[in-house]
């Protein structure tokens, strides 16, 4: 029996053997975003538990039957839409991210990377799921182990042994330490990426403290706003790009902006771009706390 915790809409919520029991309430009175993506108001327990489940029953996340490969770009300007399409594009070799039942994941394939993070929130921890594992070594992936760590640093560490040179990486702000320990890890590695380093991306960041939100800053490419106005404030001013209004994305480096501007370019509907002070958006279309 696999137990998973996970958080969404700052609710934690675990999951067992298919069951799903939301411990906590919602952080996030109102996202733009996920209204948009699944058609609710108001947060509850009750919309978390409702998304998650048709998350399980579209994909079967959580799950032996979980879908590895996908082709459809369900988010606008995703991390996991903006890792394939940079793929695709020849930007990047590898993404170091997580995946439930597995753990972190070193993965080459566009379409896997599509399918891990179509619909993945902030996964707290993960016991493992033989068929889930198995499956994705199936498709050349790397595991840290069977035991469903995640590790992000330790992941970095796998692709560079690996032989992967142009590598993102996906953190989440409550571990924003990580970045920094990327980033020595790179610094200090012999077989690095011609002193580059990797692409850090930074997802999931609703709850990070201002202190986080200047590391996130200074180690990371691109940074999720999501519902945090620490992000806004500090990681958003700092910001040389920002795509999207509502669920701001901010690139504070000449190669994060690349791999948006990439999936700027294969994006199939309409865009606008203007010079702007950063952050830049309207207080009425951003996501709304509980009081």
């Amino acid at each position: 029996m696999a137990e998973h915790m996970l958080e969404m809409a700052g609710a934690l919520v675990r999951v067992r053997d298919g069951e799903i029991e939301v411990l906590t309430d919602p952080k996030v009175r109102w996202c733009p975003l996920r209204s948009g993506l699944y058609g609710h108001g108001v947060e509850s327990r009750k919309t978390v538990e409702s998304v998650l489940r048709g998350h399980m029953e579209e994909l079967g996340m959580y799950g032996p039957h979980r879908v590895l490969e996908l082709s459809d770009r369900p988010v606008s300007f995703g991390a996991s839409e903006m890792i394939a399409d940079a793929m695709r594009s020849g930007l990047v070799d590898a993404a170091v991210v997580v995946c439930e039942g597995a753990g972190t994941v070193v993965a080459a394939r566009p379409e896997v990377v599509a399918a891990l993070g179509a619909h993945m929130t902030g996964l707290v921890r993960t016991e493992p799921i033989e068929e889930v594992q198995s499956g994705l070594r199936e498709r050349g992936c790397i595991l840290l182990d069977d035991r469903g760590t995640i590790d992000q640093v330790e992941g970095y560490r796998r692709a560079l042994a690996a032989g992967f040179e142009r590598i993102v990486v996906t953190i989440t702000g409550k571990r924003a330490f990580e970045a920094e320990e990327i980033r020595k890890l790179a610094s200090a590695s012999a077989c690095g990426q011609a002193g580059e380093g990797p692409v850090i991306f930074s997802v999931h960041n609703l709850d990070v403290s201002e202190d986080q939100a200047e590391v996130l800053a200074e180690a990371c490419d691109v940074v999720w706003g999501c519902a945090s106005r620490e992000v806004r404030e500090v990681v958003g001013k700092r910001a040389k790009l920002q795509i999207g209004i509502s669920i701001p994305v901010y690139a504070l480096t000449d190669r994060g902006k690349r791999l948006v501007l990439n999936r700027a370019l294969a994006f199939d509907e309409s865009l606008v771009m203007f010079r702007a002070t950063l952050p830049y958006g309207p207080e009425e279309k951003l996501p709304e706390m509980m009081d």
